[in-house]
């Protein structure tokens, strides 16, 4: 178990990062992500312009709603441990119940579960949160092959269409 001098220095670690995360995202904020793209870039108008116009624009105004999310998602992740702290929860795993490691806690303050749980819940779903969930209900003809395994076909298969 954690001591208490411990938990305040985790504590801090933990609000320090919060802080230092809200600044960068009110940095980005205050470059143009409250703004439209249209206005962002001060274009009159953005159906005037061939779309390879404003393609490097669109890739940097979505590649930094990405990191604002991914931000945003940091802070929750700390404001959970944080609430951890308050209820005197911190430092123990969520599937287990085991103390959390104080080396996984000083790489990652912000950890929900122990080394070993992390572990075990990265193999049981392995690429399972990688791949879109649009896929699950594709099916022919979008599926990832028209033959559907089929090896009898052999003039045609799905992967000569892409």
């Amino acid at each position: 178990m954690l001591s208490k001098k411990t938990i305040r220095r985790f504590e801090k670690k933990l609000r320090d990062e919060w802080v230092k995360l809200s600044k960068v995202l009110k940095h980005s904020q205050e470059m143009g992500l409250e703004q439209n793209l249209k206005e962002s870039v001060s274009e009159l108008s953005a159906y005037d312009n061939h779309p390879a116009d404003l393609g490097s624009e669109t890739f940097e105004r979505e590649k930094d709603l990405g990191l604002a999310n991914t931000i945003k998602v940091k802070q929750a992740a700390i404001e959970d441990a944080l609430d951890r702290i308050k209820e005197g929860k911190y430092g123990v795993c969520l599937r287990c119940g085991r103390p959390i490691a104080e080396e996984r806690l000083e790489a990652l303050p912000q950890s929900l579960t122990c080394f070993d749980c992390q572990l075990h819940q990265e193999q049981e779903e392995p690429n399972q949160r990688y791949r879109p969930l649009e896929e699950e209900v594709l099916a022919y003809p979008f599926g990832r092959s028209f033959t559907g395994g089929d090896d009898e076909n052999v003039e045609f298969d799905g992967e000569d269409a892409w």
